[in-house]
């Protein structure tokens, strides 16, 4: 917490908060009491400055020329950018490293958006990952992660990562480097200033590029195998949808110029598996505060900072009841939204998770809401959906250049589990 204690320091208070979070990549509440807040403020006083950063965290050459050798080693490599890689602006090295070593590449969830569009990104790896993700990491014989913690999200508990396979771990916070799992190659650098010595390294050693498993057929297992392509049985009904049905309809729909956010619950693997971004900056997740409730306000916030972009949000119906309030905020902001609920009439990782161990689940589960009608309440508009076709009016509304807010009250199959949650939390 930075506080604030009197009027005549607030702006240079701010700025010390503002700093602190953008050095140390740390959340930072400003504190500023009302007195504070009634304090005047001169308006002759010259703007401020952020101070010069202290420039990327440059590598140990040694553990530059361990990693060298352990990619000129393997058969198999895989480039895995998260978070830190994002915030490096480290992408375009990383496709360049992986160019020249034949590796595919992949993201953890916080670097979903990362390699978008590149035939050779096997998307998110871990919990949200596609059918041909989860073969092609575990065949992979050298992984090197930049700016990616390693969790067991992202490595399936270890399972992703198989016997002997060399993991090297870049990051610039070293107490982050080995902590979720053992790694062979520890560097402690900047993602892009790491990537770009590693090409140094390999272009001063005469290393060709090699194709590794970069070839046509592939491109196309790849292709064939990903979250949009690979056929999943459909589980809708006469009175529910499946869920990756509607998200893939709606994803067709909606311009992929576009920004996501989304909301946590059971629900919330098909956002990322099924609503495309076109970049990492397009992605917002809420995931890691563990609570529902709070994909909306994100959705705002990332709708403001990419202001005429379309912003989505994927949310379920026990978050988005907790959080609507803020349509109004979002309607009187005049933003371009559209949200998918995903109504199962539930809190349904709680009725998942503890139906299987034989628990009553009444106190999770709840009437239908209809989401359509509280939309137009509102003075958004909105569509009930249990079959693709009625999705008409969404299409209509892109149609119209997407004004305002569109939410789609989603009826999806409350007996599907998804499949990461029953992996994830089994009995």
């Amino acid at each position: 917490m930075a506080p604030c204690r009197n009027g005549g320091t607030a702006r240079e208070d701010a700025l010390r908060a503002v700093s602190h979070a953008l050095r140390d990549r740390q959340t930072v509440v400003l504190s500023l009491p009302l007195d504070v807040q009634h304090a005047p403020l001169a308006s002759n006083l010259p703007p401020l400055e952020l101070p010069p950063s202290g420039g990327r965290l440059h590598p140990d050459p040694r553990a530059v020329k361990e990693l060298a050798n352990a990619l000129e080693r393997a058969q198999r490599p895989l480039i895995l950018g998260g978070r830190g890689a994002v915030v490096s602006d480290a992408e375009a090295t990383l496709i360049a490293l992986a160019e020249r070593t034949g590796a595919l590449l992949a993201t953890s969830v916080c670097g979903h958006g990362l390699f978008s569009g590149n035939p050779w990104s096997l998307g998110i790896s871990g919990g949200f990952s596609s059918p041909i993700a989860d073969e092609l990491i575990a065949e992979s014989d050298c992984i090197v992660a930049f700016g990616a913690s390693m969790t067991a999200w992202t490595t399936k508990k270890g399972k992703l990562i198989a016997s002997g396979a060399t993991v090297a771990q870049v990051d610039v916070e070293a107490g982050k480097i080995g902590y979720q799992m053992p790694v062979q190659i520890a560097v402690h650098g900047d993602a892009q200033a790491t990537a770009k010595a590693l090409l140094a390294e390999l272009e001063r050693r005469g290393a060709r590029p090699r194709p590794g498993r970069r070839t046509d057929a592939m491109r196309e297992r790849i292709r064939a195998g990903d979250n949009h392509h690979y056929p999943h049985p459909d589980e809708s009904g006469d009175d529910f949808i499946d869920p990756r049905t509607l998200s893939k309809a709606v994803d067709a729909i909606l311009p992929l110029d576009r920004v996501v956010a989304s909301d946590s619950g059971h629900f919330c693997g098909w956002v990322p598996r099924y609503l495309r971004v076109p970049s990492a900056r397009a992605s917002c997740l809420s995931h890691s505060f563990q609570s529902v409730g709070l994909g909306l306000p994100s959705a705002i916030g990332l709708a403001i900072a990419n202001p005429g972009k379309l912003a989505v949000l994927g949310t379920g119906d026990g978050g988005f009841l907790m959080s609507m309030a803020d349509l109004e905020t979002a309607l009187r902001l005049k933003l371009r939204l559209c949200i998918l609920v995903y109504n199962d009439a539930s809190y349904a990782a709680e009725v998942h998770y503890f139906r299987r161990q034989g628990y009553s689940v009444d106190i999770v589960q709840f009437p239908q809401t209809d989401f359509t009608a509280i939309a137009r309440g509102f003075g958004a508009r909105g569509v009930t959906v249990r079959k693709p076709a009625d999705l008409d009016p969404l299409k209509a509304w892109v149609a119209e250049g997407a004004p305002g807010v569109f939410v789609i009250d989603g009826k999806i199959n409350p007996d599907l589990e998804a499949d990461w949650h029953a992996e994830h939390f089994p009995n």
